[in-house]
């Protein structure tokens, strides 16, 4: 077996490989850039896995992002087509490549990932926890607010192309969760056949993207609008998109948003999903929430070398002992020592610890992200913690009070 970035020759081998994996998921401009990303990597680099014959058994599109990690960019990377010869499923070949991926990153440097997971339970057994969350709206456009005002939106042009893509940087860098990739955020955005701008006092203060989709009614005349993505600078553009939204009551069934706000349907007279899924009789669905992606630290020494500032000061000087296992990262399944003082974290080599905490790599990847507090981590038995009078100082060291918020995919 040999493990080794995937060779332009072996450019049939891979695209074969990709489709069988993912046969209606495979977007034909993978297909037809594949041979140009092989030779002048853009998008990201295929990791393979040969047999000894030379066939290529598994492989891996390893990309490269700018990652904000608690207010802090970070190198991150991103698996993405985890994919396995047909022939050869059930082998252990993706484990394999992920071990192998997570282990090239640690020793360049790279401390963080994720990944949007095919399922769940596959990935967090190679210690992937939760990250962010989609909330999911279809209301009708009657009941949605009117702010009386929309004069600031229109189609984005070309010309706008470099300012939409700059809004959304500056989004990502104050966004704890965002990501930056100069491929995938400008093919994420223009790729979809409407992207609407707002304008106002000469700048581009939010961009919204959309397509249309069809409804099961007796005429062809109603259609749903799916909005994939809304980003925003402040409130009036946000209820200008609002008021835009409400305006197509004779032609749109329902406006169907992902969301990264989960109180957005406050911009709702009525929230009701449309799915008739009430329960008791009388409690109507209001949205639903979708998973996004997955995140891991991939090595945790590294990773305190980089985030050493506290989310809030905690109450008193104390040194934590970290009791990580990580059954795939040798380097990671042992115990780190935190000194932690005032707005401070320091990684030192061995200390006496005042409390220990004793946590999958998956849970402490979900709680340093600010995916869910550690305290409902302790309350659920995820993590065990030695004395719990410490919860909330460990909570302001190391984890985050801002859900991480991301709307690209990999």
């Amino acid at each position: 077996m040999d493990i080794r970035f995937v060779r332009p020759e072996e450019v049939q081998q891979l695209a074969r490989n990709v489709v069988t994996s993912f046969p209606s998921k495979t977007p034909p401009e993978l297909l037809a850039n594949m041979e140009s990303e092989l030779h002048t990597p853009e998008e990201g680099r295929y990791l393979g896995c040969f047999d000894d014959d030379g066939t290529l058994i598994g492989s891996i599109l390893m990309m490269d992002f700018s990652f904000n990690v608690r207010g802090v960019m970070v190198p991150m990377g991103a698996p993405a087509y985890v994919s396995t010869n047909f022939l050869h499923k059930k082998e252990k070949i993706a484990c394999t490549l992920l071990k192998v991926m997570m282990g090239y990153y640690a020793e360049t440097g790279v401390t963080i990932g994720c990944l949007h997971p095919f399922n769940p339970a596959f990935y967090g057994e190679m210690g992937y926890g939760y990250c962010n969350e989609y909330s999911f709206y279809s209301p009708k456009p009657c009941y949605i607010h009117s702010f009386g005002d929309k004069s600031g939106l229109s189609y984005a042009t070309e010309q706008d192309r470099d300012e939409i893509l700059e809004l959304y940087r500056r989004y990502a860098r104050r966004t704890n969760g965002a990501t930056i990739h100069p491929f995938m955020d400008p093919y994420r955005i223009f790729q979809q056949p409407y992207v609407v701008v707002c304008r106002r006092n000469g700048k581009i203060t939010g961009y919204l993207t959309f397509e249309f989709v069809e409804v099961d009614h007796y005429t062809d005349m109603y259609h749903d609008l799916l909005v994939h993505e809304m980003v925003y600078d402040d409130l009036e553009t946000l209820q200008q998109f609002m008021t835009f939204f409400a305006s197509q009551t004779d032609q749109i069934d329902r406006v169907r948003i992902f969301s990264t706000d989960e109180y957005l349907h406050m911009m709702f007279t009525n929230p009701d999903s449309g799915e008739n899924r009430a329960h008791d009789g009388a409690i109507q669905e209001i949205g639903r929430r979708v998973m996004g992606c997955m995140v891991r630290i991939f090595d945790v020494a590294g990773y305190f070398k980089q985030q050493t500032h506290c989310c809030s000061p905690v109450s008193r000087k104390f040194t934590l002992a970290l009791d990580v296992k990580d059954s795939f990262q040798e380097r990671n399944n042992k115990t780190f020592y935190l000194e932690i003082d005032s707005m401070t974290v320091t990684l030192r080599q061995q200390a006496h610890a005042d409390v220990t905490l004793t946590t999958d790599i998956s849970d402490l990847s979900s709680v340093v992200i600010g995916a869910y507090p550690l305290k409902q981590a302790v309350a659920l038995g995820r993590i065990r913690i030695s004395d719990p009078s410490y919860l909330a100082d460990i909570q302001n060291a190391i984890g985050w009070n801002e859900k991480p918020v991301n709307v690209t995919y990999f």
